[in-house]
């Protein structure tokens, strides 16, 4: 199944609250799943699991990894289903890989050949993967429009302020049934917080990732799976506690809208 997590405004942690819900999904679900993107400009996706140098010049001298690997060989070979691991870096074995993003330097290059394959790029991808989960670039353009209209769930990042959350379910409020709504960067002190938002506009299917240093920290420094095998178990009084709650209910949450039977999926 894929799942697509976006945005219509910039800068609203979407890309961590999907490196988030992946990793602690992979930790505690018996699933694989391939987490892709779809940026021009590298990802802080690949930096939250690659060392900086790594991403910048590693992957980058490699030519047979990759999203623009992989698009060549569906462009113009048939490929088997798992195959497609071969063009992944591998974050948790048999659990959690990474198709790394575009090295093309020409943005109208990478466009033109990536939207005529993107359909079929996930589509292989679906075919080998329990979850593909895309980190799709915000706003409205051909690709990410592509994605999000094959996508079985796409994951929302919004913030408290209202004025966004009208302007977006004022546009999209009649797609709420493929929709789930993540509050990035929460804060529970706020006047417009989980009670009081969804006493306002009557969509109850919110959910938060609340702002954590340590889990920012980790992304910057390339060391999430860390992070996350470090604090699974915080219990309440941890300071970590309330995020990895959070996460945890925002996967749940995820299953449930796919119609997967999260306690048979448990490890």
């Amino acid at each position: 199944m894929q799942i697509s997590f976006w945005s219509n405004f910039h800068q609203l942690g979407t890309t961590n609250n999907m490196i988030a819900i992946a990793v602690l999904t992979a930790l505690e679900y018996r699933m694989q799943i391939l987490m892709a993107h779809n940026h021009f400009n590298r990802s802080a996706l690949e930096y939250a699991f690659v060392d900086r140098k790594h991403v910048l010049h590693g992957l980058t001298d490699l030519s047979d990894t990759g999203i623009d690997a992989l698009s060549r060989v569906i462009r113009f070979n048939k490929l088997e289903k798992n195959e497609i691991t071969s063009y992944t870096t591998t974050i948790l074995k048999n659990r959690l890989d990474l198709l790394s993003g575009t090295r093309n330097t020409n943005k109208e290059i990478y466009t033109s050949n990536l939207k005529d394959v993107i359909q079929l790029v996930l589509q292989s991808a679906v075919k080998y993967y329990d979850l593909v989960f895309v980190d799709t670039a915000p706003g409205k353009n051909e690709i990410s429009n592509k994605i999000l209209e094959k996508s079985d769930l796409v994951v929302v990042s919004l913030s408290q302020n209202v004025l966004v959350l009208e302007e977006f379910l004022s546009i999209y409020g009649d797609m709420k049934d493929k929709i789930m709504i993540t509050l990035s960067r929460y804060d529970e002190n706020s006047k417009y917080n989980l009670k009081a938002i969804k006493r306002r506009f009557g969509y109850f299917d919110i959910h938060v990732i609340p702002y954590n240093i340590g889990f920012a920290d980790a992304c910057s420094e390339s060391r999430v799976v860390d992070f996350f095998l470090k604090n699974l178990q915080a219990n309440k009084d941890d300071f970590h506690y309330s995020f990895i709650k959070a996460v945890r209910e925002a996967a749940a949450a995820v299953l449930s809208h796919l119609g997967i039977d999260a306690e048979q999926k448990r490890a």
